[in-house]
């Protein structure tokens, strides 16, 4: 039982004191309340985020302990208790573990979820009998205690106990200094300082939530580390229920790719013949393998799916004349609105695949590696010979990746890192990485044998690049635009598509500040009522229609700066329509404007350079013409302007003549 002085020392608990942000909650608006409560909130993660070294060290200490046999025992009273047994519960569905893999004891049993008992708490016999009921083996078990005050007695009775048995323990408490902290039963302590609570003393609030994040990182990490995902995703799940049976379906589906039976109850029956587990699914379908062979090929490789699809190499072929063996080069190009991959093998042929768009600066180094891998595994399961491979199972002898926003200091260190990853080799001659306009120039340029050009994109957004080739390669010499939706990119199709809104938005505007307008039906211009039925067809002749909602919600399938780029492409066409052109006319200016900045006549013999146009606007003919067409007026003329559709096909043709003429 607490004594007197364990009590007085309440209030000193970071739990227990007020919080001055929360003292007149009472008298404030329902919005208010949740402003402050959420206010609160957002600190939480930062609390524990300087956790993170300890959380990371009880990961791999707890991992390891588990692969050998071990159960992982969480003990808590109250809400902490509450939450361990939410925890534990979730993980044999979640990554097919076994039922006593991960433990919960909760201070007067499992009757305390649903109603308080008192004195449990306090009851440290109880805490004793309850371990001793495990029949803890020291060598392997592992004893998380929670406690948002540090010094709930059952708690710590539970970690003096299992301390003394020899087993590994962890504390995760809210507070410090704390009594679990300063005890000498815990191995590895968890302190989430996270402050007064916004009801003092409500430690399931803010104290709870950081428990909670805490808990989600030791179980998720453990079942990570020991090879219960594949990725991202969990590959060890049991289709228990159909939300579960429809996920088994999906992970299959994008792992296995064109492996995989196309109808839902092929693939069911696929997973009923391994047992309902996705893990051995895709082993046997990725490897082409029996199902009993696919379960030793797992047990063998301590259960990570990775091992065993990464032991699966390359089918040996013929050595050539030089007595190497037969080779893939890929090359991917990563531009903002489309991932695309080309795979071309020693005798040219080329198997071509994409994916969503993979600016890093905008979708991120994650996604954007997420990105690549699914446009080359589409580009390998494009392919007769190639079809049903895991892409990382082929053997390439040289891979450029060309990256949109990769030219950015800050961007360029991780992404080198994360893409030495992805294809297990070192940056170099064997892995090149460019932003995705030198991944367009160098090939062009030694197709056509010449030194010198500009580059001029425009697709979602636009920027100009004039390089120079000579022995020692290719030199960017300098750069306009690229700035990005928020700042630049004028010319663009972002451009032309915000523009357009823009004229659609005050239509709208005007004919709703009218008096009479709702007994007058509406009589749009074209471009207007082309913006209307681009972002919602079936709404646009409403009256109420929204049109700026509309915009500003993000489609989950297309985010908005796509969305408004996608606009050019139907504008450009709308000849006869005075604004429409106006907006085409001035977005060429803004290129020309572009060209002539990068590449003035008395520094640059245009005559002996190209013009290599890029880009989603770029490939349409009214587009092009009319660019053409002022750029005439107001450049030199060049030795040659061509458009360049994929070049990710050019970069593979490149690497090829690179890979011949060194044989």
């Amino acid at each position: 039982m607490p004594t007197q002085s364990d009590l007085r020392g309440l209030s000193a608990l970071h739990t227990e004191q007020q919080n001055p942000h929360s003292r007149y909650i009472d008298e404030v608006s329902a919005p208010q309340l949740c402003q402050i409560i959420n206010n609160e909130d957002a600190t939480v993660a930062g609390a524990v985020q300087k956790c993170i070294p300890i959380i990371a060290e009880s990961i791999e200490i707890l991992a390891e302990r588990v692969r050998n046999g071990g159960r992982v025992i969480y003990v808590g009273a109250g809400t902490s208790g509450r939450l361990g047994v939410l925890d534990a519960s979730e993980i044999p569905p979640t990554y097919s573990a076994p039922e006593r893999q991960f433990v919960a004891i909760i201070a007067g049993g499992d009757v305390a979820l649903r109603k308080a008992q008192e004195g449990a708490e306090d009851n440290v016999e109880a805490g004793v009998n309850d371990l001793k009921a495990l029949n803890l083996d020291p060598k392997v078990d592992s004893l998380v205690g929670l406690a948002a005050s540090g010094r709930t007695p059952y708690v710590l009775s539970c970690l003096s106990y299992a301390k003394y048995q020899g087993c590994f323990t962890v504390g995760v408490a809210c507070t410090e200094p704390s009594r679990m902290s300063t005890s000498k039963d815990v191995d590895c302590m968890i302190s989430a300082v996270v402050g007064p609570e916004v009801v003092t003393g409500s430690t399931r609030m803010k104290s709870g939530t950081a428990t909670k994040l805490v808990l989600n990182m030791l179980s998720t990490g453990v079942m990570i580390k020991i090879g219960k995902t594949f990725g991202n995703m969990m590959v060890d799940l049991r289709a228990t229920n159909l939300k579960l049976q429809q996920r088994s379906r999906n992970i299959l589906r994008s792992i296995c790719g064109s492996k995989c039976p196309e109808r839902d109850e092929a693939l069911d029956d696929m997973l009923s013949n391994c047992g309902g587990s996705v893990k051995t699914a895709i082993a046997s379908l990725m490897l082409g393998i029996p199902v009993t062979e696919a379960v030793d090929r797992l047990n063998d490789s301590g259960g990570s799916l990775a091992k065993v699809l990464k032991h699966e190499k390359a089918v040996p072929t013929e050595p050539t004349s030089n007595g190497r063996q037969f080779e893939y080069s890929l090359c991917v190009d990563g531009g903002g609105s489309k991932c695309a991959a080309a795979i071309i093998s020693a005798d040219g042929t080329i198997d071509y695949g994409e994916a969503g768009g993979c600016n890093v600066t905008d979708a991120g180094v994650e996604v954007a590696m997420l990105s690549i891998s699914l446009a080359i595994q589409r580009a390998a399961d494009s392919s007769p010979v190639l079809s049903g491979r895991h892409w990382d199972t082929l053997c390439y002898s040289s891979i450029w990746v060309g990256l949109a926003g990769y030219d950015r200091p800050k961007v360029a260190s991780q992404v080198n890192h994360a893409l030495e990853r992805l294809f297990h080799r070192k940056r170099g001659p064997r892995l090149r990485i460019t932003n995705d306009i030198e991944l367009l120039a160098l090939p062009f340029l030694e197709r056509h044998n010449i030194n010198n050009a500009i580059v001029l994109i425009a697709g979602t957004g636009s920027v100009a690049m004039r390089y120079k080739r000579d022995n020692d390669g290719l030199f960017r010499i300098s750069r306009f635009g690229g700035w990005g939706h928020l700042i630049g990119d004028d010319g663009s199709g972002f451009d032309i598509g915000r523009r357009s809104i823009r004229h659609a938005l005050a239509a709208l505007d005007d004919f709703k500040s009218r008096a009479s307008c709702e007994y007058e039906d509406p009589e749009f211009d074209e471009l207007t009522r082309i913006v209307l039925q681009h972002f919602q067809p079936d709404s646009s002749s409403k009256l109420d229609y929204d049109l700026l909602s509309e915009i500003l919600n993000s489609s989950p399938e297309l985010p908005n700066k796509e969305r408004i780029a996608q606009l050019a492409k139907v504008v450009v066409e709308l000849s006869e329509d005075v604004e429409a052109q106006a907006i085409v006319s001035d977005a060429v200016q803004s290129l020309v404007r572009l060209v002539r900045s990068i590449a003035p006549s008395r520094q640059l013999d245009l005559s002996d350079s190209a013009l290599v146009l890029a880009g989603g606007l770029m490939q349409n003919d009214v587009f092009k013409r009319q660019l053409e067409g002022e750029l005439l007026k107001a450049v030199p003329q060049f030795k040659l302007v061509e458009v360049v559709k994929q070049p990710a096909l050019l970069g593979s043709q490149h690497l090829l003549q690179e890979e011949l003429l060194s044989r």
